[in-house]
């Protein structure tokens, strides 16, 4: 049996398992809390996935690491979404952009050339 691993970051407030979205399956959500310890968080969402009918060790694990990679899925699309946002709020206001690193972009300033030289 492995370990599950939760990535804690400082807005995480829950660990949200799509398991069909049906009434017969519905999404479980297990609130985190800074209390919360792994071991607990694995046996309580091994208890609820049985009383669904997932017992496999393989099927848990499954469901377990796909609910990891969409979270983090989530969490880098909406960074993306606010850097676009921050990158468009300075092309909007006029502002110039320089790639300084693959996907990394700043604002530049020009001075104005002087038109009497």
């Amino acid at each position: 049996m492995s370990k599950l691993y939760v990535a804690r970051r400082k807005n995480r407030v829950g660990l949200s398992i799509p398991m069909g979205q049906v009434s017969q399956s519905p999404n479980l959500l297990f609130p985190l809390t800074r209390s919360t310890d792994p071991s607990q968080l694995d046996e309580l969402i091994r208890s609820e996935l049985d009383k669904l009918g997932v017992t496999r060790e393989s099927d848990v694990q499954a469901i377990l690491d796909k609910a990891e990679t969409d979270y983090e899925f989530r969490i880098k699309v909406a960074e993306a979404r606010k850097e676009i946002r921050r990158l468009m709020e300075i092309r909007a206001g006029g502002g110039k952009l320089m790639s300084v690193g693959n996907k990394k972009w700043s604002q530049v300033f020009h001075r104005p050339i002087s038109k009497d030289r």
